[in-house]
């Protein structure tokens, strides 16, 4: 019998038990579907760099054909930089917006909680 907590939050499409690492290369990266949803991305820029999310298409389908309107998922970006060179989490092309500030600082990180916003949307706020 399911507890009331699996009947107030049930799992939608695709099922994580932890975080993917994603070890970036230091040069501008696009992630794929499965590296925006649900990951933790790691880069030592030797200059400014950008890491990019696919279209919100391919992020939507990731997540499976329960996906919802409001549904959410985060990615971590860590900048391990030493001193300088900062990364910048930008958008795909088609339908990915990001709120907020995008650039992680050397030696900081940044979490970025991804929504579906419609159909065709997904919206990452960082606080």
């Amino acid at each position: 019998m399911a507890s009331i907590f699996e009947l107030e939050q049930p799992g939608f499409g695709r099922h994580s038990t932890g975080k993917l690492l994603v070890a970036a290369t230091d040069a501008a990266t696009t992630l794929t579907a499965a590296q925006s949803v649900g990951s933790i991305v790691t880069m030592t820029p030797t200059a400014a760099r950008t890491v990019t999310t696919p279209v919100a298409a391919d992020i939507i389908a990731e997540l499976g054909s329960q996906a919802q309107i409001g549904q959410t998922f985060e990615v971590s970006v860590i900048n391990l930089a030493g001193a300088t060179h900062a990364i910048t989490f930008t958008a795909g092309a088609t339908g990915v917006t990001i709120v907020g500030n995008a650039v992680v600082a050397a030696t900081g990180g940044g979490t970025f909680t991804g929504r579906i916003a419609s159909a065709t949307t997904v919206v990452y706020y960082r606080a």
